[in-house]
């Protein structure tokens, strides 16, 4: 439904929900969280103040213990339906964080997985009085490396595979021009603006939309930061399904292309049958230039 290390407004979240209509207006689509059926919407500021409240939470993603600790609107508590749900996983918690309370777009983190909560926990509003809410926690796969990273992570990084798709498609939005993909292909755009990257389907963005240059054909590119399994392929079969359905003209082909820094033998064996995915590995080089001798 969401892709991880992805952007979201609550307008693009609503979209996906409630497909054609979009989100009510106001209401808890406004607040920190909002229910949609079995889903628990949250909308996480971190280190900063909501944009229309001075109400001081101190969410944070827990390093050591590589949890996110979240908490619920004032006066909140454990007996309250909503967390009640929650600590029976009825309800499935999808996290986006800002660190920038006036930017609209919040960075998807994943589905927490809920480890258990503290009532009447004491906050302090901005102007110094104190309120009181639960604050619960869960952990988060991949989350850590979706938080903002510092100067000296980014150095440790390993240079055989990308910290996370996202900078990996980064990477490949910028250097288009130097891949042996834009020998063919061009990024999909409409009206000289570029929007093949992140393009919306029903079941979520995909990461780059790519139309050759003679426009009979679309290729919808996934990718993926290390190993890539057959489980990409379905994956991307439904993109392509999307893009046939909705943006293809009858004259106009619609292929795909996996891009990872190694695959499997499942992969290999499905891509033998599937003839219109292909599959590309990544490398990346690492190189000393002296400076001072």
């Amino acid at each position: 439904m969401f892709k991880k290390g992805s952007k979201y407004s609550r307008k693009d979240v609503g979209e996906i929900f409630f497909p054609g209509v979009g989100r009510p207006n106001g209401g808890d689509w406004d607040t920190g969280y909002v229910r949609v059926e079995n889903d628990l919407i949250v909308f996480m500021n971190i280190g900063v103040p909501g944009r229309h409240s001075d109400y001081d939470y101190d969410n944070r993603y827990d390093e050591m213990n590589e949890t996110i600790i979240w908490y619920g609107k004032p006066k909140a508590h454990s007996t309250q339906p909503t967390f009640q749900k929650i600590f029976s996983k009825e309800l499935t918690p999808h996290f986006f964080a800002r660190w920038d309370s006036s930017n609209p777009q919040f960075t998807y983190l994943g589905v927490g997985n809920y480890i258990g909560y503290e009532d009447n926990h004491k906050l302090t509003k901005s102007d110094g009085t104190d309120f009181e809410a639960i604050q619960v926690k869960f952990h988060c796969q991949d989350a850590g490396e979706i938080l903002p990273i510092t100067r000296e992570e980014q150095e440790n990084y390993s240079n055989s595979s990308f910290g996370l798709e996202r900078h990996m498609e980064d990477f490949l939005v910028k250097n288009w021009q130097e891949t042996m993909l834009s020998d063919k292909y061009d990024i999909y755009e409409e009206n000289g603006v570029k929007i093949g990257r992140q393009y919306r389907t029903r079941s979520g963005p995909l990461d780059i939309l790519a139309i050759s240059k003679d426009k009979t054909e679309f290729l919808v590119i996934e990718l993926k930061k290390g190993r890539t399994s057959d489980v990409t392929i379905g994956q991307t079969q439904r993109y392509m399904g999307f893009i046939k359905q909705s943006l293809a003209n009858d004259n106009q082909q619609v292929k795909g292309c996996i891009i990872a820094f190694e695959d499997d033998q499942n992969m290999r064996d499905a891509l033998h049958v599937t003839p219109d995915i292909s599959f590309m590995k990544y490398e990346l080089k690492f190189n000393l230039i002296s400076i001072v001798k």
